[in-house]
């Protein structure tokens, strides 16, 4: 089974239909979504909020948002 890469990133914009595009650390950008358990619980996303970002195996341009990182 491939793993998935977790990294911190901040979120830019806030995009149609629940995506997100996001920063990494190392600044580059790209699209992101809300996990399934983030989606039941409704967090609220925001600009320049911290998240962790599960990276997809397959194509590194897309996430996973899994968790809304405090301050």
């Amino acid at each position: 089974m491939i793993e998935a890469k977790v990294v911190e990133a901040k979120v830019l914009d806030l995009l149609p239909q629940g995506a997100v595009r996001l920063e990494l650390e190392s600044r580059v950008q790209i699209i992101g979504h809300p996990a399934g358990a983030t989606r039941v619980n409704f967090v609220r996303l925001r600009p320049n909020d911290r998240v962790l970002v599960e990276l997809s195996p397959h194509d590194p341009s897309r996430g996973r948002i899994v968790k809304l990182l405090p301050g």
